[in-house]
C-alpha cells in the first residue's frame, strides 16, 4: 500500500510467517533477507552474474563479485554500477580503493 504524507512516499508491506516472535526479531530477519536481495541485485545488473557460464570455480567468482561490491559499499560509492565500468581496466585505481579501506577499517596500521 503505497501512501504520500507530506511529500514522504511510503510502502507498506505485509509479511507471512509460521513463527511467533517479536517485532524486533521479525525486522532483523526482513532486513537480513532485503540486504541479501540487494547483495544479488548487485551482482546481477553490475557484474551480469546471471549471464556468466563459468562451471568451475563458480563460488570462487562469486566471492570475488562480492569482495568487490562490499569495497565499493565501504567507500560510499553512490553508483556501483558505473563505478565498475570506470575501474574495469584501472587497476591503480582499484588497488587504491582496498587499500583505502583497509587502512580505513583498521585491517592494516
Amino acid at each position: 500500500i503505497d501512501k504520500t504524507i507530506d511529500n514522504q512516499e511510503t510502502t507498506t508491506h505485509y509479511y507471512i510467517s509460521n513463527e511467533y516472535n517479536d517485532a524486533k526479531t521479525f525486522l532483523t530477519k526482513i532486513l537480513y533477507e532485503w540486504s541479501v536481495e540487494t547483495m544479488h541485485f548487485y551482482k546481477d545488473t553490475a557484474l551480469n552474474e546471471d549471464k556468466c557460464k563459468v562451471n568451475k570455480g563458480a563460488f570462487a567468482l562469486s566471492i570475488l563479485r562480492s569482495f568487490v561490491i562490499n569495497i565499493l559499499h565501504l567507500n560510499k560509492v553512490e553508483n556501483i554500477g558505473r563505478k565498475i565500468v570506470e575501474t574495469t581496466y584501472d587497476l591503480t585505481e582499484a588497488l587504491t580503493l582496498i587499500c583505502m579501506t583497509r587502512i580505513k577499517y583498521g585491517l592494516i596500521k
